[in-house]
């Protein structure tokens, strides 16, 4: 694989990963009013229960696609350091990915499973805010 087909098949992962995060905007609107419904109309257990589950689902696919996001960063790094360590000369902006990522070869192939820090933050924002519009007694 060379350079061009490195920037290629990432741009192409890019559009999938913008895709999912369409979705999981689409998620997290549907996710608050579920919130707003079963607080207004004052909700059993077992409805606070499923919109809980519902928020933590859409939680968890928010996880995964920062998750898949970092992953092709990195992959994309670690694919381009390999050609430059095979003894290929990489343009300039291939070399400026290598530094700004800051993951090569020598890191051993990239099985990030872990967002970025400010995805966490706002991963554990986001189930904070399911929970507690669920289960606590809000004021208006």
């Amino acid at each position: 694989m060379n350079e061009v087909e490195i920037f290629n098949s990432t741009q192409l992962a890019l559009i999938s990963n913008g895709v999912y995060l369409l979705t999981f905007t689409g998620l997290i609107f549907i996710t608050f009013r579920l919130i707003r419904y079963q607080r207004e109309n004052q909700s059993n257990k077992f409805g606070k229960v499923l919109v809980t589950i519902f928020g933590l689902c859409t939680t968890f696919y928010g996880y995964t696609v920062f998750s898949f996001l970092r992953n092709l960063q990195f992959s994309q790094s670690y694919r381009l350091s390999a050609l430059q360590e095979d003894g290929v000369e990489l343009s300039s902006w291939a070399s400026s990915i290598i530094d700004f990522t800051g993951y090569t070869v020598a890191d051993g192939l990239p099985i990030s499973s872990t967002p970025e820090p400010a995805a966490v933050v706002f991963i554990i924002t986001f189930a904070t805010m399911v929970i507690a519009g669920v289960w606590l007694k809000l004021t208006k």
